[in-house]
């Protein structure tokens, strides 16, 4: 009876696993989601080599195993879903932007008009460039005659830019060295986040 019932477990198990993918599917959904080895392995609570073994097809991992990767990648795919989804909730869909031969006093008009202490520069819907009202801040009090200059001439580093799919933790990151992101889908700018469109979040 013990041995039947062994044999029926094993069974059920072996029919279960083939409705999970193989292996090498593992390691492609690992990567789709930007996932190191080493992340994967804190989230499952596993040793970094133990994954990189299984990957690396080493090891034939017990279904236990197995299943516990599948489940941790398959949670974080759907947590990055709905962070991205957010993305796009709290972006502003408005953005305020000039192009090249925008004069700095007209900049300073529109960051003052719209409330906001940044705005990207675009030439023809190419993030070119940037500017800032501590920058401009600066280079009126250090040269009054500036404000009559074509931006260009004084621009900052363009803002970066990321698909509208990333999650929000890496757009949150890097808003920590820059003062805005520019959201993209496909090749058109469908919005930009700062830290107060960040700080909507309930």
């Amino acid at each position: 009876m013990i041995i039947m019932h062994n044999i029926f477990t094993s069974y059920i198990i072996e029919i279960i696993r083939t409705m999970l993918p193989d292996l090498a599917e593992l390691k492609i959904l690992r990567k789709k989601l930007n996932i190191s080895q080493a992340e994967l392995a804190k989230i499952c609570g596993l040793n970094q080599s133990t994954i990189s073994r299984i990957e690396n097809q080493q090891v034939d991992p017990p279904y236990s195993t197995f299943k516990l990767l599948y489940s941790c990648l398959k949670n974080e795919e759907r947590r990055k879903k709905e962070s991205s989804e957010q993305i796009v909730k709290l972006m502003t869909r408005d953005i305020i932007s000039i192009h090249p031969q925008t004069k700095l006093k007209d900049a300073i008009t529109l960051m003052n008009k719209y409330n906001v202490s940044q705005l990207p520069i675009l030439d023809k819907n190419q993030n070119i460039g940037s500017i800032t009202s501590k920058k401009a801040q600066e280079l009126i009090m250090e040269n009054s005659d500036l404000l009559n200059i074509d931006i260009s001439d004084v621009k900052e580093l363009p803002f970066p830019e990321v698909d509208k799919n990333w999650n929000l933790k890496d757009v949150s990151d890097l808003l920590i060295k820059y003062p805005a992101v520019l959201i993209k889908e496909f090749d058109k700018y469908i919005g930009i986040m700062t830290d107060a469109d960040v700080l909507k979040l309930p």
